[in-house]
């Protein structure tokens, strides 16, 4: 069972070059707490950029990383097929965690697929 509720390393974006891919078509969606840049691949990946702009503090950084992550495992079956890289807003340090999900859950809608 905890493979199920892990995050595998090959739905992840793990280098440079893979997260280059992604800002170099210039695709993106945003709300007032998070920008998702998007681009197609064969299954849905994630990539995180949250810096110290966000908050200087390591724990917050974490705090929006661990909710972002969460919410991406558990829609990441119903995603369309893309690449993705969140990146945190300053406005996000001062959210607590219920107001993160909701808003990266509200942005992850636009990327649902629509089953027949």
């Amino acid at each position: 069972m905890p493979g199920r509720l892990s995050l595998p390393r090959h739905s992840r974006l793990l280098k440079g070059g893979e997260f280059r891919q992604v800002f170099d078509q210039r695709r993106a969606i945003s709300n007032e707490l998070f920008r998702i840049h998007f681009a197609d691949a064969e299954q849905p990946r994630l990539g995180m950029a949250v810096s110290r702009r966000v908050s200087p503090r390591a724990v917050v950084r974490n705090r929006i990383r661990r909710q972002v992550r969460e919410s991406f495992r558990l829609t990441r079956q119903r995603l369309a097929a893309l690449d993705f890289v969140v990146l945190a807003k300053p406005a996000a340090a001062a959210a607590d965690r219920h107001r993160l999900r909701q808003a990266i859950d509200q942005l992850w809608q636009r990327f649902i697929e629509k089953q027949p």
